[in-house]
């Protein structure tokens, strides 16, 4: 009797998910009505560990790729429980998975209206901003971690980290702990550091709070199977 819920609740395309793409698509078509005529026909697309543009597409192509990401990825991310082999998990993280689809969006607009700014001619060091959003990001996502359940998504999806639930739930944990603490790390620097140093320390902390938590979820592993 109690699992009818979770599966109903898995397999319903909430409010929740409505919501989240109206609310992108509105933010999405507020900034083309406003900045599309103001914007060059050619957009910045990438820049280097200075905060200097390098790269570039046409307006059109960026108008896409903003469509595409901005309010398209998040109720993407949503829907992904729906082909979950374990989706009767995702109950028992259900705020946290609702959380992560609206940081995730919130990172993304903000990432596009940055380019934006950008391109009209505002001095913005994006660079900087992309970095200190990250850490955000980083610090979020990592201080409800913790409550992740496995799943085939969302996580540190390892060969042992799938197959133990108790080595899911340890190496989450810490797993926690260490994305809070490079997140912190990511946002402080990023107005301190300069140039390389930037880009270094986004690498750092983002490969060093990935892999350190796949190596302690092997270690546990190996210690619980001698």
């Amino acid at each position: 009797m109690t699992q009818q819920p979770q599966n109903a609740t898995t397999k319903k395309w909430t409010k929740d998910i409505w919501a989240l793409l109206i609310v992108n698509f509105a933010i999405f078509a507020a900034a083309f009505l406003v900045f599309d005529r103001q914007l060059p026909d050619v957009m910045p697309s990438h820049f280097d560990m200075n905060g200097n543009q390098d790269g570039s597409m046409p307006k059109w192509q960026f108008w896409l790729f903003y469509g595409g990401l901005g309010v398209l990825l998040p109720p993407a991310v949503a829907a992904m429980r729906f082909i979950d082999p374990r989706k009767e998990n995702y109950v028992r993280f259900e705020g946290f998975y609702k959380l992560l689809r609206w940081v995730i969006s919130l990172f993304l607009q903000g990432l596009f209206i940055t380019i934006i700014l950008h391109g009209l001619g505002h001095s913005i060091p994006v660079h900087k901003v992309i970095a200190g959003a990250l850490g955000a990001l980083w610090v979020v996502i990592g201080n409800r971690m913790g409550q992740v359940r496995s799943n085939f998504f969302i996580g540190i999806r390892t060969p042992w980290t799938l197959v133990d639930e108790n080595n899911w739930n340890r190496t989450h944990r810490l797993a926690a702990k260490l994305w809070v603490l490079a997140g912190l790390i990511m946002f402080v620097m990023a107005w301190f550091a300069t140039g390389t140093w930037v880009t270094v320390l986004i690498l750092v902390c983002v490969l060093g709070s990935s892999i350190v938590p796949v190596v302690y979820s092997y270690l546990l592993h190996r210690r619980a199977n001698p």
